[in-house]
């Protein structure tokens, strides 16, 4: 078990949760302590939206950051630091039907196992929504 955390350190805080302008730079780091030692090919941040409700499903990775590769001790805490600046669309949406959905992903790609991941939410629409 490695605990994984994904830091998003600017923003403006609303009810509804974090949230950025299109055009503004996201920036956060990604927590990281293995529960033993680990030879990870990657850890990657990514950049993602995807959208939830009835119909299809859409995806989309905006950026693809690669942090480290190389070893991780067991019990030795490891910080990654990111930033991307953000698309101007889509913007997150809440509704009835549909919700488009935010976030930065961050994993640790290991050889034959799975991949630890966590995400942190936010949100992304202009001054008055």
């Amino acid at each position: 078990m490695t605990d994984i955390k994904v830091e998003i350190r600017n923003g403006e805080q609303t009810a509804q949760g974090l949230r950025f302008r299109p055009g503004e730079q996201l920036s956060g780091t990604v927590h990281i302590i293995p529960s033993a030692n680990l030879n990870c090919r990657h850890v990657w941040a990514r950049l993602e939206w995807h959208t939830e409700g009835r119909g299809d499903r859409d995806v989309g990775r905006v950026a693809e950051i690669d942090l480290y590769n190389g070893r991780l001790g067991s019990g030795v805490p490891a910080y990654y630091d990111f930033s991307v600046i953000l698309p101007d669309s889509p913007w997150s949406y809440s509704g009835h039907y549909i919700n488009i959905i935010w976030r930065v992903v961050a994993s640790i790609d290991l050889r034959m196992k799975r991949d630890p991941q966590a995400e942190a939410r936010f949100i992304l629409a202009p001054e008055g929504r």
